[in-house]
């Protein structure tokens, strides 16, 4: 057998050292290479529905109907009235599909399909005697929530979810091309 020289044996350790240090830090390159990739091409991400208020006054009332603007996913909907001052409003609904429900929403009871519009929802406006019926707004804010179904398969309105960074893309519009 050949004895190795001084030299020999450095060598071969350094060797050694190299490739248990490339051992060890290979875990590392690859947790790197996975964390920090990009990738091209883009997918339309719908969150939801989109809807439209319609209000029409007359008479001291104003006239509420939603409009499922989305021509794929049905929703849930609501609204909610702001007034000030002494005002007192009243609602009422003709086809009973409106009901008040918690803080002072009022619901659609059926689901609303898409591009439909709900029955209208009528709110009369109460001024008090001597009141400047010309000085105050009556504010409707409408929203509304995808139909998402239960353990069971029951449809049911989640308005817990919010779509706070939701932006809408339009189809060919991908994360490369805004």
């Amino acid at each position: 057998m050949k004895k190795m020289g001084k030299y020999g044996k450095l060598a071969g350790m350094t060797a050694a050292a190299l490739g248990m240090t490339a051992a060890l830090t290979l875990e590392g390159a690859s947790a790197y290479f996975t964390t920090y990739v990009s990738a091209g091409g883009s997918q339309v991400v719908r969150l939801g529905s989109s809807t439209e208020i319609h209000e029409d006054v007359s008479q001291m009332t104003k006239h509420i109907s939603i409009e499922n603007a989305s021509a794929e996913n049905d929703c849930f909907v609501r609204v909610k009235v702001f007034y000030g001052g002494d005002l007192e409003v009243v609602y009422s609904d003709t086809e009973n599909n409106w009901y008040e429900g918690e803080a002072g929403y009022w619901y659609y009871r059926p689901i609303l399909p898409a591009a439909q519009t709900t029955t209208g929802l009528d709110v009369k406006i109460n001024v008090p005697e001597g009141y400047d019926r010309d000085s105050f707004n009556v504010v409707v804010i409408q929203e509304c929530t995808p139909v998402v179904f239960d353990g069971t398969g029951n449809p049911t309105a989640d308005w817990s979810t919010v779509y706070s960074e939701y932006e809408e893309v339009s189809e060919g519009e991908g994360a490369d091309n805004p």
